[in-house]
């Protein structure tokens, strides 16, 4: 697979799912929520488990072959919940910021109001780990763990 076109590809597929403020996810069988886009013989699929705290994985397939995945987990962090469509909101417009090179989660850093979003991987779109944060009035209210990478 070319890894310019993985980029450009996976970049145009978080924009139009889950980072759409628009596009709502699809109940699947297994009880979860996914989200898929197609682009000539290219399907990403993004699968998740649960609300607060979620589980879940993207995948990006060509002709048929995984090609490339990602498995993430975490969400809000116990006591403010009550904060989590105002946070989810946010972390959507962060991931419409990602970057060119590493379009798997949202910039570096990223600052609006009250919130403040960071972002640490380890690594490139071949193979990686990192973790996202997001703040409000200073404290953290959310977390991710993430890690994935090319398929062979």
């Amino acid at each position: 697979m070319d890894k310019q076109f993985l980029l450009d590809f996976l970049k145009r597929a978080k924009r139009k799912t889950f980072a759409s403020k628009i596009v709502k996810p699809t109940k699947t069988k297994d009880k979860g929520l996914g989200y898929s886009y197609e682009e000539r013989t290219f399907l990403y699929k993004d699968k998740y488990f649960g609300y607060f705290i979620d589980t879940g994985q993207e995948m990006v397939w060509d002709k048929g072959i995984p090609e490339w995945s990602m498995s993430y987990r975490g969400g809000m962090i116990e006591g403010h919940e009550n904060l989590s469509k105002k946070c989810f909101s946010f972390l959507k417009e962060c991931l419409q910021k990602m970057p060119r090179d590493f379009p798997v989660r949202g910039p570096k850093n990223y600052e609006k109001g009250d919130f403040k979003y960071e972002n640490s991987w380890k690594g490139n779109i071949n193979s990686f780990f990192g973790e996202e944060k997001i703040s409000w009035r200073g404290t953290q209210i959310y977390f991710r763990n993430y890690l994935g990478g090319i398929i062979k």
